[in-house]
Formats: structure tokens, sequence, C-alpha cells
């Protein structure tokens, strides 16, 4: 759990954002051979993944989701 900016390497099944802030997650994983990337957006309450994945980044910011 973090409410700071943070980057290395944790595995993760889901999350939830207990902060008042939007927050960027960046994350890796691996399907089948091929790895995928990429970095979604979770405001305030919001959760999910619900597959085993490597978060490398949290970036918190007070600019909308898209």
């Amino acid at each position: 759990m973090t409410t700071t900016d943070w980057s290395g390497n944790v595995t993760v099944f889901n999350f939830y954002n207990y902060t008042s802030r939007n927050v960027d997650i960046t994350w890796t994983a691996t399907w089948s051979g091929t790895v995928y990337t990429g970095t979604l957006c979770a405001t305030s309450g919001d959760g999910h993944l619900y597959v085993p994945m490597t978060v490398t980044r949290v970036a918190f910011h007070t600019r909308n989701c898209i």
C-alpha cells in the first residue's frame, strides 16, 4: 500500500484506490509468452485488474482520468 509516488516491481492480483486522488498505475504482464504493458488511471475508490501482473510505477495526480 502506498499514498505517495512509487516505483519498483511488485506482483499484484488487484488493487483499490483508497485515496482521494487519481493515480496512474503502470503495469506489465505476460500471457502465452507475449509481454503486455500499459498504464491505467484509477480514480478515488476505483479498483480492478483481477489478473496477476507486475506493477512498476504508481504516480498520483490531480488531472482527470480519461
